[in-house]
């Protein structure tokens, strides 16, 4: 479908044009630029225009899990989370067995591409630590061994985009190279790494760090720990939890002066609303530990900026960055690439989400 939208605002987000007309051939963005008076036949959208927001790790939507699923409910999260303004997503598989593990890379595989764009998996495990393990189970936590990484990897080639593990285990280095030389992501998360131990995983390979102070060694002025070594090393992306709970507002601002434009990828962590007890108002396993979240990608923006973190900042960490670090055509509107893009309210809500240029979903 060919189509010129007219908006009052649009930031690609390497640039704000206000107004700005937006124009899509065959899904694709065929132009970004000033109205002009020949510009012909224009769609007028209802509020500012933001590229597709891309969420690295969702574990599942609603009451549907990614690891517990089958392809249907993979679909069933892709559909959902165009509602949150979301159109490109990794299916992320917490640590489970093996066969497990394998049967959800089956069902993502085979889910029916509609809805938010999956752009790759995020293995969140099992290769973590027991001493940072989270909501994780800990009876299928175990170092990683290389033929074990690499049936993960062979399953679908591709498939898998980003790993998260801990460096410091037995084989963990080396496993930061695997993974590497595999073209996906090594992520350091659920780790109690030190920081030479973590600039030792950034020198192997290593570009993100999962949930940025969740999980990890935090930092203290003698041991600046994980977090020290992600927040002064600009080889690495910080992922970010922004939902007000996992991370106190105070430090999302900290985390994003201390790192460089770019290395901020907002992440939502979400899970099926069903996965532990809410009673809370978050999702705790029963010793009181959080277990994922419940705010989508869209708050984790609105948090950030109400927080004190500039707009056009929070909003590169929810849209470019991630896709950067996934390695995906998405997250920003340029000529050429795939026509997803969001239609935000004055209170930076989703008012309506488009995949390829057509409306897919509205309010």
């Amino acid at each position: 479908m060919d189509v010129s939208y007219l908006c009052p605002r649009l930031i690609t987000p390497r640039e704000s044009i206000a107004p700005a007309v937006l124009q899509v051939a065959g899904g694709r963005v065929a132009s970004v630029g000033r109205p002009r008076r020949d510009q012909g036949a224009t769609v007028e959208l209802p509020g500012t225009v933001v590229p597709g927001l891309v969420d690295l790790q969702v574990n599942g939507f609603q009451r549907w899990s990614v690891l517990r699923g089958g392809p249907e409910d993979i679909t069933a999260i892709g559909r959902a989370l165009l509602a949150e303004g979301v159109t490109a997503w990794c299916p992320t598989i917490v640590s489970s067995p093996e066969e497990e593990r394998l049967a959800a890379l089956d069902a993502v595989a085979a889910a029916e591409r509609t809805g938010a764009r999956i752009i790759g998996v995020h293995l969140e495990g099992p290769w973590i630590s027991r001493m940072r393990k989270g909501a994780h189970d800990e009876s299928v936590l175990e170092a990683p061994a290389r033929e074990v990484v690499a049936r993960s990897l062979r399953r679908h080639p591709g498939l898998v985009r980003i790993v998260t593990l801990a460096p410091e285990l037995r084989g963990g280095f080396d496993a930061v190279r695997q993974i590497v030389d595999a073209g996906s992501v090594a992520s350091i998360g659920h780790s109690d790494a030190t920081f030479r131990e973590a600039t030792r995983a950034i020198d192997a390979g290593a570009r993100m760090a999962t949930h940025l102070f969740n999980a990890m060694r935090g930092l203290h002025h003698r041991q600046p720990g994980i977090a020290g070594a992600v927040l002064t090393d600009q080889r690495i992306t910080a992922g970010l939890i922004s939902d007000g709970e996992h991370v106190d507002p105070a430090m999302v601002v900290l985390a994003f002066r201390a790192k460089t434009a770019g290395r901020i990828a907002l992440v939502s962590d979400v899970v099926p609303g069903t996965y532990a007890d809410t009673t809370s108002g978050m999702p705790r396993t029963p010793d009181g530990a959080l277990a994922g979240a419940l705010a989508s990608q869209s708050e984790g923006i609105r948090v950030a900026v109400r927080a004190g973190v500039a707009f056009e900042d929070a909003l590169q960490a929810a849209t470019l960055t991630p896709s950067l670090v996934a390695g995906g055509p998405t997250g920003r509107l340029e000529h050429g690439l795939p026509a997803d893009f969001v239609v935000l309210d004055d209170e930076l809500r989703p008012l309506e989400t488009y995949v390829a240029g057509e409306r897919v979903w509205g309010r």
